[in-house]
């Protein structure tokens, strides 16, 4: 059992010589996210600017340098984050603060661009490792099956976008959810909803929770389009309905993308069985787990909702020791 009010978090920022320089004892405002459609995590703070030891703290936290992030929950001080240090701001107020951001190692992928060409048949596993190796990102941990994709060709794209439509095609070709995360400066592509222990939330804990839903991004019907003739006209190969009760609310399939009819057929399906219901965003605030991360399965029993569920985005605050979670059902 966790006793919450004992869970302790240690930041500290690593210094070019090697000094790691610990800043709990004056840094307030901690917190840390990873949000849908966000490849790394943030994490921010402020501490009031003040001399420490031979300099004042603005002069020893340059941008670039490296952010560490612990708690302990009982168990040891376990790692939670390593940053890197993309911003700062200094106000002039009352006491002097220093603003502090920093994002995880995977942030070099979604901030940067590339052309890459990989052919027929590279297996996605393959691709995720080509892009972190060009990088020099480490990889840890590579849950992704040996799934042959088609030509796959890459113009202008951030590299968290192509690392995204690969996931996207495995997950189309029958394949499982995939997450990417950053652990110990390592890249980690994990399956969803693997964590060996799965917390319950119920209503005893649970200090606000939220059951949104609409259907904004449904579709109802795909079709599949097939390869253009000399005048420019491409046909309808095949169509697939979904709840066409709620209207016609249509995406496309274009098969010449796919190998076969079939994995073009499977695609669509996916499609349907993605985006065919109406959609529900469930948010959760708790006590604060801090080593709880997006991808993570829990249970939750609390006003409208109940079941297992899969984060899909998360905050955590240190200094009100909560955390808000958004879910998504298994």
């Amino acid at each position: 059992m966790i006793n919450i009010s004992k869970i302790k978090y240690d930041i500290a920022v690593l210094l070019p010589q090697g000094e790691r320089l610990s800043l709990t004892n004056v840094a307030n405002g901690l917190s840390w996210s990873e949000q849908p459609g966000e490849l790394a995590v943030s994490l921010q703070f402020r501490i009031l600017n003040q001399k420490l030891g031979d300099g004042w703290l603005h002069k020893k936290l340059p941008l670039g340098a490296r952010t560490l992030l612990r708690a302990d929950w009982g168990e040891g001080w376990q790692e939670i984050n390593q940053g890197i240090i993309f911003d700062w701001e200094y106000e002039n107020d009352s006491v002097g603060s220093l603003n502090v951001k920093s994002y995880d190692i995977l942030i070099y992928l979604l901030r940067s661009k590339d052309d890459r060409y990989y052919p027929n048949g590279t297996k996605a596993r393959v691709i995720v490792e080509d892009i972190a190796k060009a990088w020099n990102i480490p990889i840890g941990q590579n849950d992704l099956p040996d799934t042959a994709l088609s030509k796959q060709v890459f113009r202008g794209d951030t590299l968290g976008a192509m690392l995204d439509k690969v996931l996207e095609q495995v997950k189309k070709r029958g394949g499982q959810k995939y997450v990417v995360r950053a652990s110990g400066g390592k890249i980690n592509i994990l399956r969803q909803g693997q964590n060996k222990t799965v917390y319950r939330f119920e209503a005893d804990i649970v200090r606000r929770m939220t059951d949104k839903q609409d259907i904004e991004d449904l579709v109802t019907r795909v079709k599949i389009i097939g390869k253009e003739n000399k005048a420019g006209r491409a046909p309808v190969v095949a169509t697939l309905d979904g709840k066409t009760e709620f209207g016609i609310l249509q995406d496309v399939i274009y098969r010449e993308q796919y190998d076969t009819a079939a994995a073009a057929k499977a695609a669509a399906q996916e499609v349907i069985k993605e985006r065919g219901n109406p959609r529900k965003r469930r948010t959760i605030v708790s006590p604060d787990l801090p080593f709880l991360r997006r991808g993570d399965k829990i249970f939750a029993s609390v006003g409208t909702i109940e079941g297992h569920f899969v984060i899909v985005g998360i905050q955590h605050d240190a200094d009100t020791r909560t955390m808000t979670m958004e879910v998504e059902a298994i």
